[in-house]
């Protein structure tokens, strides 16, 4: 997998040792679960497992998911990656995720416009993207990349549960 870097951000893989951070940056915070499709985690044994599942997808040739890091800083307080690959390969769907205390300044920008110009350079067509109809701040990400509202769908708001929730898509052509 590749790292991606930025003018203030360093996307780099997931690796041993990062559930620590993940827990203590976002997986444990409700207000950052709040719009997510997860709960947040209870203890650090679900951060561990989640890390766990990551890292054995990217060793089983999984190359779409990144640790958001600031440059001067390893500690991931972020995550963004493809969560779904349709159209015979050609479509991506992106998620993002960042820790509270780094929401307002501009990262998960960087970031999503890193990831997609690497979507597109490894020949996808599209980049597709869905926020939580409450969640105007990720729409907002959407648009400053350059995606287009579709349209409404709805999705299952949480792992585990047959609650559904509004969801506005946005994409991208190359």
């Amino acid at each position: 997998m590749s790292t991606l870097t930025t003018d203030r951000l360093v996307l780099r893989p997931f690796k041993e040792g990062d559930a620590e951070m993940m827990y203590r940056n976002w997986t444990s915070d409700e207000n950052v679960a709040k719009y997510c499709h997860w709960h947040k985690h209870k203890n650090l044994d679900a951060t561990v497992w989640l890390l766990n599942m990551y890292l054995e997808e990217a060793a089983s040739g999984f190359e779409y998911r990144w640790a958001i890091t600031q440059k001067d800083n390893d500690e991931p307080i972020g995550a963004i990656d493809v969560v779904g690959i349709i159209d015979d390969n050609t479509t991506a769907e992106i998620g993002y995720v960042l820790s509270k205390k780094h929401w307002n300044k501009g990262y998960v920008t960087e970031a999503l416009n890193a990831v997609i110009d690497e979507l597109f350079r490894n020949g996808f067509t599209k980049i597709k993207a869905v926020h939580h109809v409450d969640n105007l701040a990720s729409g907002k990400v959407m648009e400053k990349c350059g995606m287009h509202f579709v349209g409404y769908e709805k999705s299952i708001a949480k792992w585990g549960s047959d609650e559904l929730c509004d969801v506005k898509l946005y994409e991208i052509l190359k």
